[in-house]
Parts: C-alpha cells; structure tokens; sequence
C-alpha cells in the first residue's frame, strides 16, 4: 500500500493506515525552516502526545548540529545522539524514510543509512505520526510490504472521486482478484474484479450476503495474460466504479451498495504487486508550496482524470503560495474547445495567449499524467509520457513558489522530482528480494552517450554487480551484463526495440522473480535477465552516465 499526504500544515498528527508493523515505511520529503532550533518527527500512540506513548521521538536539532532520539512511556528514557553525519542544516531540503523492523527503526537520508533506534515499546500501541513545527513538508508517504493475500484499510475510506491504482503483473493461468470490501475479512464485498486469464475473461461482481448477478462483457482486449504488467485505476463516481487499464477505459461497475460502506482492499490469488496507491481529489484552493523555488531539472507531475461531464481545468505555476499570486505558467485544456491555453498572469493581468490542439487523454477522459521539465527559461510538457509542446518562460522560474490546479478534474497526484547528484548510490532498504521492484525514472542528456543502472551487491565500486542495465543511446543497444570478483561475464544485447531517447523522460521498472529479473520501460515489458547471482545479495542501487536521474522508488 502506498498513501500519500500533499497537503501539510504543521504542529499535526495523521493517522497510519494499518498501524506500525515490519516492513512499514514511512518517507518524508521536506526542508529544515530556516531559524529553526529544532524540529520533531514522533510515532506515537495518541493524536495528542500527551495521551500515550511516544515510540520512535526523532529529533533534529540544527542548533545543536545533533539529532537526538529518545521514547517516552510516562517519562522520557535514554537519549541517544550518536550519529554519523547531521544532515538537516538551516533550510536544507531533505527526503526521510523511516523503515520498521523486527527490533528496530531503520532511517535513510537521501537513500543512505542514517541511524537506527531499537524498538522501546510494543509496535502494536503505535497509530499516529506526529510532526512539530520547524520543518515545511512537500509530502509524506506511508508504504506496505506487499504480500498475498493482501489485505488492507482504505485510509478514510472510500468516497466520491476517490481512486486506487495498482499495478503488477499475473503470475500464471489462475487469475486473481481484487475486491473492495465492507470488511476486514471480505466477507461482504461491494465489488469483486476476477481477471481469469485462463478463460481469458474478467469477471465483476458484488457479494452482500450472497453473490449477485456477474457481468462479464467489455469491448476492450483482455489485458492480464500471465508476465504481462498492467496499470489499473478504479474511480470512484457518484453511480459507479469506472475501471481504466494501461490508461484506457476499460469497464465500469454500477454501485450495488453506498460508496461510504466501503473501507477495505483485499488482493487475491496469484500476481505480482508493484504498488498500491490511494488518491483523494484536490481541492481548488489547493497549493502546493515549493518553499526553495524550482530549478533547472525539476519535473513537476499531474495525475488524474477529467470529471464527467467536465470541460476545463488549469495547472497553474505560480510566484507564491497564496491562490492570489501570480502565475508564471498557466496550462488550461478545454475539452470544448479543443484546445489547451498556455498563457501568464502578472500584476493582475493575462498576457498573450499560446495555443495547441488538446490531447486525445483530455477529450477521450481517461487518466492522464501531465510532466512539466523545468529548463533554464522555457518549460518542456509532456502528457502520457508523450512530447507535447514547449513554452518560453516570461520571468524566473526561480521565483516560482507553489503549485495550483482547479477546474473540471479530479487531480489526485502533485509532485515534485528533483534531480539527483550523481553518482547515485541508494541503500534497498530491507535488500532486494523475489517479488520486488524497483522503479527508476530520468531523462536522458543532449547527445547522451548512455547510462546505467546496477544492482550492487555491497556500497563500494569494487562490489559485485548482479545486474548492469546499460541502455547506450549513440549505439542504440541495451546491454546487460553482471561483474562478478572484479570481471565482467558474457553480455546481452538482443531487445524487440530501442525506448530511450535523449532529452526525453523515461521510467524503467524492474521486477525480481526466482530466476531472473523482469524489465518494463514506460509500462512495457521490455526485457528478461536470468539470475547470475543471488536477488538477496543485491543491497544497493548505482545510477550513473549521461542523465538526470530523480528519486528511485522501492516496492
């Protein structure tokens, strides 16, 4: 399960979604306030801390240059400040995951390991993240180790506009299910979605005390043949469930009981999970600030869909973090017109409109993912990972400060990438094993020669490497390849085709299986690489050559 929070205002505390238990993770992206003394970051028993315990009391403290941690349990225990570096100076940006254990709190600044703290208090007290003032936060992200069954709470529930996405691929013949249910053990069911690739069929149902009447009819190609990755997203309308897979309408399933009822997720039978991601609709006066202002490289990225019956939207930019301020980049597709409006707004007035004929993922209202590359004066947009158009900057885009979207669309996703400083070396937290993916995402430099991803199987350039992804853009090849006691072995160039392109964004995602690795490339299969080493010996990812890489996600 993945549930991401974009909107925080702090002192607050959140509720975590199925409690604390091995394998939870917790990532915090972030910037220390400048003039902060100090901040803290608590998992806790009660919303006010005052009322339990405080398991895990993360406590950065820039003037002091030292990050104590400590519990309480009706009195505070043994500090502990030991530490290996202090990485939350005056106004430093920060990305923290915290990753629950057997016997301890394992945390990661940037992907390397930071510290760690023993458990002092049954995990089973723990329901609330608690954050303190002194620090601003761009999102927060509570992730689950996915395993099946797989069974889970619907943080908030279920309601209108609300959406699911979960993406992975079948293991076999036998199908699967995914059910949303009224609860813990999916014994009512509002709707039970049955991909049965053996009968090359998917069956949509409700179980409220007894199984109803089955629909199995849909004009679109059956897209869970075993191997195959699929992105599904379940939207949740007034009247219905609309189902959209690989980004196409796919069917949709009238509400056979009230939306609220529904507050559990189950998974069953036999895929692979990549993720799971809960989405709550915007609201208009949503912004999400960007306290440092945007740089060169960033990439800005919008998920959702259009409402029905909508017929405009607009992602605004803007030079500040009020819905007032002005906006230094406004993009508005209007579905009646056919066109999208890219346009300025400064001191109050519009400048001279650019326009371009709007996409088809607009007018045929499916998801949409809108990319916004940030250069030095001009922004590159991409939508559905396609090329769209260019607009010329017309101020700094330094002085950008937050982020709007309003209108006809139901935007459940506002992000900021932030390229990273190469080379890159990330900690995998836990390591890798059979069944995990690690998703990486970049964009290719001007004349790029290539670039590379490897599993490490240690931190250091002398380790093993169990697999080295290399795609070569001025050779136009692939090549995979393992380096095993200072040797590289045998490589492999075969591929159906050459993805890459330079200047252009990509997402690799790669999946563990018992004997070999499994490769997709912006929601393609792309290639197979059998095992030369053991999975559970890889432990670090290295990201290096001609791209700009962001922030790589482990599931």
């Amino acid at each position: 399960m993945s549930y991401q929070i974009s909107r925080v205002y702090t002192p607050v505390s959140y509720y975590i979604p199925n409690g604390l238990h091995p394998g939870k993770h917790i990532i915090l992206r972030g910037r220390v306030t400048w003039g902060t003394e100090a901040f803290a970051i608590n998992l806790q028993e009660a919303a006010d801390a005052g009322d339990g315990c405080v398991a895990f009391h993360f406590n950065p403290r820039p003037s002091e240059g030292v990050c104590v941690r400590n519990h309480c349990d009706g009195d505070w225990g043994g500090e502990e400040r030991d530490q290996p570096h202090f990485p939350f100076d005056d106004g430093r940006s920060f990305l923290l995951r915290i990753e629950v254990t057997d016997s301890e709190f394992r945390t990661y600044v940037h992907g390397k390991p930071y510290i760690d703290f023993g458990h002092r208090v049954d995990l089973s007290r723990v329901h609330y993240l608690h954050l303190t003032d002194g620090a601003e936060y761009y999102d927060i992200t509570f992730q689950d180790r996915y395993s099946l069954p797989y069974r889970t709470e619907i943080p908030n529930g279920m309601q209108v506009g609300k959406a699911v996405r979960i993406t992975g691929a079948a293991q076999d013949n036998d199908g699967f299910s995914i059910n949303f249910a009224c609860d813990c053990e999916n014994e009512t069911c509002a709707f039970h979605f049955n991909p049965r690739p053996n009968e090359g069929v998917v069956i949509r149902n409700a179980n409220l005390g007894g199984w109803g009447e089955e629909e199995r009819d849909y004009d679109a190609e059956f897209p869970f043949s075993p191997g195959n990755f699929f992105d599904a997203l379940f939207v949740c309308t007034d009247d219905q469930y609309c189902v959209y897979i690989n980004e196409k309408y796919f069917a949709n399933f009238n509400h056979r009981c009230g939306v609220s009822d529904v507050n559990h997720f189950h998974v069953q039978g036999n895929m692979d999970i990549r993720s799971v991601e809960y989405y709550e609709p915007m609201d208009d006066d949503f912004v999400k600030p960007i306290p440092s202002g945007l740089e060169k490289g960033d990439v800005l990225l919008f998920k959702g869909f259009m409402r029905p019956g909508g017929d405009t939207f607009s992602i605004n930019l803007m030079n500040g973090t009020d819905i007032g301020s002005d906006i230094a980049f406004h993009i508005n597709p209007r579905v009646g017109e056919g066109q999208v409006v890219m346009n300025c707004c400064m001191d109050g007035g519009w400048g001279e409109e650019e326009r371009e004929d709007i996409p088809s993922p607009f007018t045929d209202r499916v998801p949409f993912e809108v990319k916004i590359v940030t250069k030095r004066n001009k922004f590159k947009v991409y939508v559905n990972g396609k090329k769209y158009m260019k607009f010329r900057a017309r101020g700094n885009v330094e002085d950008i400060k937050g982020v709007n979207v309003k209108g006809d669309a139901f935007i459940y996703q506002t992000k900021l990438l932030r390229k990273l400083d190469k080379p890159v070396w990330e900690r995998i937290p836990g390591n890798f094993r059979e069944g995990g993916w690690v998703v990486v995402s970049g964009i290719p430099k001007k004349e790029s020669g290539g670039f590379a991803i490897n599993f490490r199987c240690a931190d250091d350039d002398d380790s093993d490497i169990a697999f080295h992804f290399n795609p070569r853009l001025n050779e136009g090849d692939t090549v995979r390849n393992a380096c095993v006691g200072g040797g590289w072995q045998d490589e492999e160039r075969d591929q159906p085709c050459f993805p890459f392109e330079e200047k252009d964004t990509f997402e690799v995602a790669i999946n563990a299986w018992p004997d070999k690795f499994i490769t997709y490339v912006n929601g393609k299969h792309y290639i197979d690489y059998n095992h030369r080493l053991p999975v559970d010996s890889v432990c670090h990812i290295q990201l290096t050559g001609d791209a700009d890489f962001f922030e790589p996600e482990f599931f």
